[in-house]
């Protein structure tokens, strides 16, 4: 989880990356600085930036392709060395491809494999494409010795400033093409840009850009249409200027498909330019409101981030015009920009919804944690020891140990597997303790108390949830153990004497699943040395990256290799051996299912 300080630090470094790549004069000095801002900011130390430029025609750093910025390269790479970059490389190959569909692609670097000498254990990099629209206006490359320093944050951090730099070099190239002509456009846009990163309530972002695109184009209205929460066959006004009627506090809205322009620009993410709309045949959807603002011409460019469309910028004119090439353009980067606001906005929002979701979590974590017992049991000539992970922030697996009522020496010991994982889960199983508890409590026989237990839970849980569960009473004194199984998986009974196990097996059907049920019951006299170990499906069923799964037998195996060569050893001692087993079988394969053991041992 990303803490309130790391988003801070991302915030402020973002916003001083967005500052530099606006306010340059200098675009190439300013991607270096960008560069090396974002490299700190995800702990890395190489990278470097192409720009796209078809009359580039030299092989050095790529045909078509110009180093426009670079940061800390390795000795094998340096600048100078033309075997290191009088060539091209796969990563501008598959980009120019658009074999490249994602924000950011994690790649085996070409240029690193085939050039010898000091590469400081550089092997791959994390790429994004600098694009305006479809065209390709660069690459930016961090470096890193294997995909394990590429984090999620880190790579969301890429995109992001990827987005800004391709935003920088089509506005550079954009100002170099209207500097005569255009310089009060240059410093408006900029002046949009910076107010941009101070508008962070998305209703007050939207209504800024509206009136300042009035403005800049000289055009009678705008609007911008995002796709209804509810419904997303529909787009809706959500910030209109220069309107007669208020687009936006009427509610109005335009289909998202063909039947609309707007709708149209949506789903092909092309601009649309109308000269003369009274030519046009009125569709179902236009209200005498369209009709009443008097527009002629209209253009249409998308919102598109990522890839993906956003939404779209509307401005009308009520005469008749046509936006030039320049001005077409210069709209369409103002909707570039406003996308990756609005974008910003709502992952901001994002954000913070799924920090407070991850908090609550948290808390649910240390309820749960606080529902199983506080310690084992400490008995004289008895050692009791258990382990509970979760597989997720919250789990369904749980063990209790209690003592029972007005009867000293007696242990009513409870393994348990809900059929479910996650919140659901930890919420049944909060119930099925208390409820197994509460049952077991009163000396009730281990058979007894399960089916009684069912009852409650069939009555009291509307889920469809169910749970396996093993439940024993042990007497302290003698050693008996009496014990009932609703279909969970078998203990394991470690006799000193003969040296090996036996599974405590009985049959039984889950709890939750029918009104009423019928358990059998039975007994086992535990000796001096004898070991019960308990378990849940989630130690035997554990898998490799072959596959393949623990298994009874790696339990077993784990267990008795110990207990045969050291009969003293303890039961925490064992919990310790059987994780480590668990451990190197999976070596790196993430944990699937909730884990829990405990061990029983009469010394």
């Amino acid at each position: 989880m990303i803490s309130q300080t790391e988003q801070i630090e991302d915030l402020q470094t973002l916003n001083t990356i967005a500052q530099i790549l606006n306010q340059a004069v200098d675009v190439q000095s300013a991607l270096n600085a960008a560069l090396e801002q974002l490299l700190t900011l995800m702990e890395l130390q190489t990278g470097w930036v192409f720009t796209h430029d078809p009359a580039a025609t030299e092989k050095w750093a790529g045909r078509g392709f110009i180093l426009a910025a670079h940061h800390a390269l390795p000795p094998a790479l340096h600048i100078d060395s033309p075997q290191a970059w009088y060539k091209g490389c796969s990563c501008q190959a598959a980009c120019l491809k658009g074999d490249w569909q994602d924000a950011y692609n994690e790649v085996h670097c070409s240029r690193l494999a085939e050039t010898s000498g000091d590469k400081q254990d550089l092997a791959v990099h994390a790429s994004t494409p600098l694009k305006s629209g479809e065209r390709i206006l660069g690459i930016l490359n961090v470096a890193a010795h294997d995909w394990s320093d590429f984090t999620p944050r880190s790579l969301t951090l890429l995109t992001l400033v990827g987005n800004q730099m391709g935003i920088a070099i089509e506005r550079a190239r954009l100002f170099d093409l209207l500097r005569e002509q255009r310089v009060h456009e240059q410093a408006a846009l900029l002046e949009l840009t910076n107010r941009l990163l101070g508008h962070p309530n998305m209703d007050d972002l939207m209504n800024f850009i509206v009136e300042e695109v009035c403005d800049l184009i000289t055009v009678d209205a705008c609007g911008l249409l995002l796709p209804e929460k509810d419904d997303p066959a529909w787009l809706r006004f959500r910030a209109a200027s220069g309107w007669r009627s208020n687009p936006v506090r009427n509610h109005y809205r335009v289909p998202a498909d063909e039947r609309s322009n707007s709708g149209r620009v949506l789903r092909t993410q092309r601009p649309i330019v109308i000269v003369d709309s009274e030519n046009m045949n009125p569709k179902p959807w236009m209200w005498d409101w369209l009709q009443e603002e008097g527009f002629i011409s209209e253009a249409i460019v998308p919102l598109v981030v990522e890839g993906r469309s956003l939404g779209t910028m509307l401005v009308c004119m009520r005469e008749r015009r046509r936006l030039d090439e320049n001005e077409l353009r210069f709209m369409q980067l103002m909707a570039n920009q406003a996308a990756i606001a609005i974008e910003g906005a709502r992952l901001q929002v994002e954000e913070r919804r799924r920090w407070q979701m991850e908090r609550e979590l948290l808390v649910g974590r240390q309820i749960q944690e606080s529902m199983l017992p506080a310690q084992c049991p400490m008995v004289p000539g008895w050692q009791f020891a258990a382990i509970y992970e979760a597989a997720r922030l919250v789990g369904g697996d749980f063990y209790d140990f209690f003592p029972l009522n007005d009867r000293p020496g007696q242990w009513g010991i409870v393994i348990a597997d809900v059929s479910d994982k996650g919140v659901p889960a930890a919420l049944f199983m909060a119930l099925s303790r208390t409820t197994i508890r509460n049952t077991a409590l009163p000396n009730t026989p281990p058979g007894e108390a399960l089916c009684r237990a069912n009852r409650f839970i069939r009555q009291d849980s509307q889920s469809d949830m169910f749970l396996s569960v093993f439940y024993g009473t042990l007497d302290t004194h003698n050693g008996r153990f009496t014990y009932s199984s609703a279909g969970h998986n078998w203990p394991l009974w470690w006799q000193a004497n003969t040296q090996s196990f036996q599974a405590l097996k009985l049959p039984g059907i889950v709890l939750g699943v029918m009104d009423e049920i019928e358990l059998a019951e039975s007994n086992i006299d535990v000796h001096a040395g004898d070991v019960l170990i308990f378990y849940t499906d989630g130690v035997t069923e554990a898998v490799n990256a072959a596959e393949e799964e623990f298994g009874l037998m790696g339990l077993e195996t784990a267990v008795a290799d110990h207990l045969e060569r050291d009969p003293e050893i303890s039961a925490q001692t064992l919990i310790t051996v059987i994780v480590d087993a668990l451990k190197t079988h999976t070596a790196d394969v993430p944990q699937q299912d909730d884990t829990t053991l405990c061990i029983v041992k009469r010394e």
